[in-house]
Parts: structure tokens; C-alpha cells; sequence
């Protein structure tokens, strides 16, 4: 009644990204909207993408997220892996960081101690993207994906690992603390 327009515009980049203004921003609103929108979210961000319309930002969000979270477990366990097989976590990183393996889980927030500075692992796995709201993210994941039935087998496996690591007494923990868990309980065979 006032004029004014709601947008949808979740955001990408962690803390890092938050304290450099390099954050992604995944708008839904009409093109008007969004052109309104653009220069203030310019302040905070250098990557401002319109999704589409209303509720388009938050989808592309959810399926970011969902991505993020199948890696930062992948990058956990191939770094584990080749940790307790004798690699030095920054060699393997390096490895991973320039070949088929690279992903902003390795290249950017790798969870391996060791392996990378300035990221939660460096610091008792404290700060970041806490292990709840990447659960929290993976439940919304989950929902939507029931809601147009599309199947999510990496996706439900990636959730109930979140969801364990919280009610193992590590939800206080960033995302990338799996690798606590790794180190903490024998592994499946």
C-alpha cells in the first residue's frame, strides 16, 4: 500500500564472503525490481543475479546449498582418506585444487586441519556456517524436491549425516566439522 516491492535475494559466500563484500545475491522479483534492488545489493555483493521472479532466488539458493553440502562431505571424506593413507593434507588439497576434484568445498573452505588458513578447520572447526542450518537448508532441499518429486539419494544421505553430527554434540560446530566425525567414529564398511 506504500509503494514498496518485496524481493527475495538469499545470499552466497559464508562470513568470508559477508566481510569482503564478494557475497552472491540470487534475486527473485520482477525486472523492475530488480534493477531497483541491484545497486544497493552491489554494496554488499559483486555477483547480484537475477533468478527470475518472485521466490526464484530462494530456489536457486536451496539447490546452491544442496550442492554445498554434498561436497563439503565428499571433500571431507577424500581428504580423510588420503590423510590417514599418508598424504599431507596440503599436497592433497593442492592436488584436488588443480584437477577434477576442485570445488569451493576444497579450494575455498577446505575442512581438513592442516590443509588451508583462515578457515573454520584452521579453528577448532568454530565460526562459519554452523552444522544446523546446513541441516536446516538440506530439510528444505528435501521438502521441495518431495513437493515436485524429484528424487534427492545424495541429497537425504548428505541431511541425515548433518542431522547425526547435531545430535552427536556437534551442532555447535561449523558444516565442515564433519571431519570431527570422521576422526571420532569407526567408519562403514
Amino acid at each position: 500500500s506504500k509503494g514498496h516491492v518485496l524481493i527475495d535475494a538469499p545470499v552466497s559466500g559464508g562470513t568470508i564472503g559477508a566481510e569482503n563484500a564478494t557475497l552472491t545475491f540470487m534475486v527473485g522479483a520482477e525486472k523492475a525490481e530488480f534493477e531497483q534492488a541491484r545497486a544497493v545489493l552491489g554494496r554488499m555483493g559483486q555477483n547480484i543475479v537475477h533468478c527470475g521472479s518472485h521466490s526464484t532466488g530462494q530456489v536457486a539458493k536451496v539447490a546452491n546449498n544442496l550442492v554445498l553440502g554434498i561436497s563439503m562431505i565428499a571433500v571431507n571424506e577424500a581428504m580423510n582418506l588420503g590423510v590417514k593413507s599418508g598424504m599431507d593434507p596440503k599436497v592433497l588439497a593442492g592436488i584436488f585444487n588443480t584437477s577434477s576434484a576442485r570445488c569451493w568445498s576444497s579450494d575455498t573452505y577446505n575442512p581438513c586441519p592442516g590443509a588451508m588458513d583462515g578457515v573454520p578447520a584452521a579453528r577448532g572447526f568454530t565460526g562459519g556456517f554452523a552444522a544446523p542450518l546446513m541441516a536446516k537448508d538440506l530439510s528444505l532441499a528435501i521438502e521441495a524436491a518431495n513437493a515436485i518429486n524429484a528424487p534427492l539419494n545424495l541429497g537425504s544421505s548428505a541431511h541425515a549425516l548433518y542431522r547425526l553430527m547435531c545430535t552427536n554434540g556437534m551442532s555447535d560446530l561449523d558444516f565442515s566439522g564433519y571431519w570431527q566425525m570422521l576422526q571420532d567414529k569407526p567408519s562403514s564398511k
